[in-house]
C-alpha cells in the first residue's frame, strides 16, 4: 500500500522504517472494495480498522484517512496498560 501511494503522488504519508516498528504510516481504512492482505506482521498496535501501509497489499480500491504525528511527538508502539 505504502508503495503504490508514494508511486501515485501521495508524497505526505510519512514512513520510516517500513517494517510495521515504528507506526509513521498507520492509516485508517474507512472503506474499500477488495482486500487488503497483510505482508508483514506489524509490531506496532493498531485497532481494528487500523493498518500499516508498509504491511500491506490492497486487491481493490481502499478509502483511508491518514494524520501524521507532529514533529517530535513519540508514537507509543504498544497498549498503555499502566494505571494512573
Amino acid at each position: 500500500l505504502l508503495q503504490g501511494m508514494r508511486r501515485t503522488g501521495h508524497q505526505k504519508v510519512r514512513f520510516e522504517c517500513q517494517q510495521g516498528y515504528c507506526g509513521s504510516c498507520k492509516m485508517r481504512v474507512t472503506a474499500k472494495t477488495g482486500k487488503l492482505v497483510m505482508t508483514k506482521k506489524p509490531i506496532a498496535m493498531l485497532e481494528e480498522d487500523e493498518v500499516l501501509a508498509c504491511c500491506c497489499q490492497a486487491t481493490g480500491t481502499m478509502c483511508v484517512t491518514y494524520a501524521p504525528r507532529m514533529e517530535g511527538e513519540q508514537l507509543s508502539l504498544f497498549e498503555d496498560k499502566s494505571v494512573s
